[in-house]
């Protein structure tokens, strides 16, 4: 409970002079420091570095991933029912690579610091040069409820009360879909299993088309789920049974993620674009509050 006595709910904000007061509690003392003439790099240009390396990292796995999806198995043409059912199968795989997962926690890695250090110059716009405390209290928020944002307040007590509401926005709870399909939530989550495990990929199976389709053709299935040895890619059932018969089907095979908090076939290319658009979005919200520092 707040010393206001009152917790905010979803879609709630707290009166400015109630945060002013939450804020104000733990008074912020300035940092000592001096100017010795160095010229002085925008406010955002860490950020930014930070930003362009996420995005270097995932322009390296997508050339990765495209060179492995076009090579990653070889598929058997399986005739059943005399000829009623014809279905392909993975008869050979390769396996993804173990150094991609390094490379995905260094992109989730330098996406969360990109939000981080934009957290700590809204700080320094608001205090000034911060003291060791409040620099090592002053993170970029990203919570599952409103409790756990309001409960954490004081946090962003560097970073003054007018930022609170634009900060508190862009929570995760305010998702379409709730917090755990948010981007934000998603990054934090993959960042703190990247602190103690390599992150895992996998192979998966998304589907395909067929190039031939006769009037024989009455169902096509192409089942979705994890690459492996002897997975159904299509079945294809024709009346009248034709064992000849061969539509030179192509599938979409893409690299997700393995053994995480998201659901089984994220793709890993697709979740780490989503994050780094939403950072860069993020980033681009607050930098006109520094246009006067340009």
């Amino acid at each position: 409970m707040h010393p206001s006595g009152f917790v905010p709910l979803a879609g709630s904000r707290l009166p400015i002079t109630e945060v002013s007061k939450l804020l104000a509690s733990r008074p912020v003392v300035p940092a000592r420091h001096t100017n010795k003439g160095h010229a002085v790099a925008h406010p955002l240009d860490g950020v930014g570095l930070n930003c362009d390396r996420a995005r270097d990292h995932l322009d390296a796995l997508e050339r990765e991933f495209d060179a492995f999806e076009r090579d990653a198995y070889r598929i058997r043409h399986d005739v059943e029912r005399f000829g009623r059912e014809h279905v392909y199968r993975v008869k050979a795989l390769r396996k993804t690579r173990p150094q991609w997962g390094p490379v995905i926690g260094d992109c989730l890695h330098n996406a969360a610091s990109a939000l981080d250090h934009l957290a700590y110059q809204l700080a320094i716009l608001h205090t000034g040069p911060l003291p060791p405390d409040l620099a090592r209290d002053t993170h970029f928020p990203i919570y599952e409820s409103p409790r756990q944002f309001w409960d954490n307040l004081q946090k962003l007590r560097g970073i003054g009360p007018d930022q609170v509401a634009p900060l508190e926005r862009l929570q995760p709870y305010y998702g379409r879909y709730g917090p755990d399909y948010d981007s934000l939530m998603i990054l934090k989550r993959l960042s703190d299993l990247d602190k103690n495990r390599t992150l895992h990929t996998t192979a998966h199976r998304f589907g395909g088309r067929d190039y031939y389709n006769p009037d024989s053709l009455v169902e096509t299935a192409f089942p979705e789920g994890r690459l492996e040895l002897g997975a159904e890619l299509a079945r294809f059932t024709f009346d009248p049974p034709d064992p000849e018969m061969d539509v030179e089907p192509s599938f979409i095979v893409r690299i997700a993620f393995r053994d995480t908090p998201l659901a089984d076939g994220a793709g890993v290319w697709a979740m780490l674009n989503r994050i780094c658009t939403r950072v860069e979005m993020i980033v681009d919200q607050f930098r006109p509050l520094f246009s006067e520092l340009a």
